[in-house]
């Protein structure tokens, strides 16, 4: 598939499409981007972690496409009559979608508003990536992995910035447009008490729709 209006490519390992319930509102469209950077313990998707292309350089591993806005469009906009229909639309995920901000924002000139953007992220990202992809995205889910700073750096390998990340975000988006994930993470949050954590989070912020969740261990 060629688009000869825009040199900005990212590599994507899947698309899953007529997803209910589980990104916010409507009927979406999954896309997973490559990359992440965390490394965590019990990655939902831990191919995302692996090399794009083979040995040569230049081939892309099974399954992997690399695809500009303009493609990415055009195989997605089956779905638009379920989109408009139920009020969904896209999902960036991954993978950790922030590292492609400028794809996203080239993607939003090409639906237009009808649809929904979400973006499922770990908000590991610098400022200027929220102010930009603030103007574009209409749904944020971020898993905030944990509040506490120590098993935070334990369990993804980096260290927390959590709080000025949530701060930022607090500052750019109105708080009806975030969800955020409040994980139990076997192994590392286990005996941590994730409603004083909830309740943390409501007396810093502003944020009020707050879940939480159990992380599944199976993937390694």
């Amino acid at each position: 598939m060629q688009d000869f209006g825009s040199t900005i490519k990212a590599p994507i390992f899947a698309i899953s499409r007529l997803r209910m319930g589980t990104d916010g509102k409507g009927i979406t469209t999954l896309v997973a981007f490559m990359g992440c950077p965390l490394n965590c313990k019990y990655c939902l998707n831990p191919q995302c972690h692996e090399p794009v292309y083979e040995t040569d350089g230049t081939t892309l591993l099974k399954n992997i496409m690399m695809l500009t806005p303009q493609n990415l469009y055009e195989l997605v906009k089956v779905d638009n009559p379920y989109f408009q229909t139920t009020g969904g639309g896209i999902c960036f995920g991954g993978g950790e979608p922030t590292m492609y901000a400028d794809f996203i924002v080239e993607f939003r000139k090409i639906c237009g508003h009808r649809w929904k953007i979400t973006l499922e992220t770990c908000l590991h990202c610098s400022d200027n990536v929220i102010k930009q992809l603030s103007e574009v995205v209409d749904h944020w889910i971020v898993d905030i992995k944990t509040m506490d700073p120590p098993a935070y750096e334990q369990y993804t390998g980096k260290t927390s910035g959590v709080l000025q990340q949530l701060s930022l975000l607090q500052m750019n988006i109105p708080q009806e447009k975030v969800t955020i994930k409040v994980p139990q993470i076997p192994g590392f949050t286990d005996g941590r008490d994730l409603d004083l954590d909830i309740k943390d989070i409501e007396r810093r912020f502003n944020f009020t729709d707050i879940i939480k969740v159990r992380y599944r261990t199976n993937n390694r």
